[in-house]
């Protein structure tokens, strides 16, 4: 025996397909990646459709536009159709077990069009490890950008230290400060006043002993 709203869905489908072609076109298929506790939305195109339906494993929803009637099994309190927004499906706080294969059926003149959602569960290790990969990535680029600018940087040094070290050799030379002695070496102005006299005193003396040798005294 059928229950009262499994007879009027079985009616409603059955008048949609009378009006349609059998053609079945596929429209999108994707992989959602949604983390354990957060919300997500599938949306699904209605554009001049008839009837609109959601399924995912056991669960069933369905609206007549037609008829403006609605069938739906869906018992869990998170996940939710708004019969007046049938196009979209909304699941608040994601667990692991609405993980799964979630399909919107829109029928119109021209056929059934599907949309298929893979739903994948992740948990926060997943997020986590999904940062430190955008983190590597970014970090592999800029390595040797990085890389290039203190090369740059340490041979901008190099010629700025280059060019220092031309421009002091090629200045004048500071004059010698000290005298020169006949090896070369350069003697301080003190000690050089001191040589001076010893040698105007023995010049002196000598002088006075040729004098004394010439005047016999």
């Amino acid at each position: 025996m059928f229950s009262q709203d499994q007879a009027a869905l079985l009616s409603i489908q059955l008048l949609i397909m009378c009006h349609v072609f059998a053609e079945v076109h596929r429209v999108d298929f994707g992989d959602i990646l949604v983390s354990e506790g957060n919300a997500t939305v599938f949306t699904c195109n209605m554009t001049n459709a008839k009837q609109i339906g959601w399924t995912k494993g056991r669960i069933l929803f369905t609206f007549n536009v037609l008829m403006n009637q609605t069938f739906s099994n869906v018992t869990s309190q998170r996940m939710s159709i708004d019969s007046n927004f049938p196009s979209k499906l909304n699941i608040l706080d994601v667990q692991h077990e609405d993980a799964g294969l979630y399909r919107c059926e829109v029928t119109d003149e021209k056929g059934v069009w599907t949309t298929e959602w893979n739903l994948i569960v992740g948990d926060g290790v997943l997020e986590i490890s999904k940062e430190v990969s955008s983190w590597s990535y970014y970090l592999y680029i800029l390595t040797p950008v990085i890389g290039l600018l203190l090369c740059g940087l340490a041979a901008a040094v190099c010629l700025c230290s280059r060019k220092l070290r031309t421009t002091t050799s090629n200045q004048d030379p500071v004059p010698d400060q000290f005298p020169l002695q006949s090896g070369g070496e350069v003697v301080p102005p003190q000690l050089q006043g001191d040589v001076d006299r010893r040698i105007n005193n023995k010049q002196r003396s000598q002088y006075l002993e040729r004098l004394n040798s010439i005047y016999g005294l």
